[in-house]
């Protein structure tokens, strides 16, 4: 593991964000000032959710809703873990006729995201829900293991998690499956993302070609990076994450798309894409 991750890895998520929001305050004035802003987009200092670009990355997965996830126009979507709108500001125009909803365990971006979507768009709604995680959340009251989306069921056409279940312990994903499926459409659409290990993904961690290294076992299943803050990357054998959404009738016309973060040289994405459908 790079020096910079260890790092990464050990600074609490509340320092990282102090940090970042001194280290680009200069640099959003400098942008504000010179018109180079990007209209509707939250100021770097604010960004959250991972080190890739903001725009770039949400970009990418509006398209790949649309183009492999089959998203339509019209429907009612879940974001689970919508941080501060990377996935819900460019799905704005494209959901007019639809409706979208997003829950995140961050406070700030829920209400960036209320303040400068809600306000203009009534079909975009988004919600703060206080979830312990130990490396995002330490003082949240609600188990992950225990929560219970705030929707009624059916409610859904697509429901997608983005670099979410790559934080989470299995008996949380678990739980959260279980809600996806009760708030979800028969015949609707699972978009998420992981570190899925299958057997290429294994050999290049053994053999130290993986970004991820997953070296620490939780679980003949289950493996993180950092020894103590398992939170903070999470992969899980391909053939598990299969089973549960198995259990759920959620595994309808599954497809893999296997990413890059294994290292491997045919990746679609960064993270391996799992699309399926809820079974009538």
């Amino acid at each position: 593991m790079s020096l910079k991750k260890k790092i990464k890895y050990l600074t609490p998520v509340p320092v990282k964000k102090a940090l970042k929001y001194i280290f680009y305050l200069f640099e959003d004035i400098i942008t504000f000032l010179s018109g180079k802003k990007i209209k509707g987009y939250p100021p770097k200092r604010l960004n959250f959710v991972g080190s890739s670009e903001f725009k770039k990355v949400g970009d990418e997965f509006a398209d790949h809703f649309i183009k492999i996830g089959k998203m339509k126009k019209t429907d009612t979507v879940l974001d689970i873990g919508s941080g501060i709108g990377r996935m819900a500001i460019p799905l704005k125009k494209y959901l007019k006729d639809g409706e979208y909803y997003g829950f995140d365990i961050d406070k700030r971006g829920v209400k960036w995201c209320q303040k400068n979507i809600s306000n203009k768009l009534l079909n975009f709604h988004f919600e703060y829900v206080d979830i312990y995680n130990k490396y995002y959340n330490k003082k949240g009251k609600i188990k992950a293991s225990e929560f219970v989306f705030p929707y009624k069921d059916n409610k859904f056409d697509f429901i997608f998690a983005t670099s979410v279940f790559t934080h989470m312990m299995p008996e949380q994903i678990i739980q959260y499956f279980k809600e996806v499926k009760r708030v979800m459409k028969p015949g609707g659409t699972c978009f998420f993302t992981w570190f899925s290990i299958d057997e290429e993904a294994e050999n290049k961690i053994k053999n130290n070609q993986s970004n991820c290294d997953l070296k620490y076992k939780h679980t003949d299943y289950c493996f993180y990076s950092h020894k103590n803050v398992p939170e903070a990357e999470i992969g899980y054998k391909e053939n598990w994450i299969i089973d549960q959404l198995k259990k759920q009738n959620l595994n309808g016309d599954l497809k893999i798309h296997h990413g890059t973060w294994s290292n491997r040289k045919d990746g679609f994405s960064y993270q391996d894409i799992f699309i399926s459908q809820k079974i009538k």
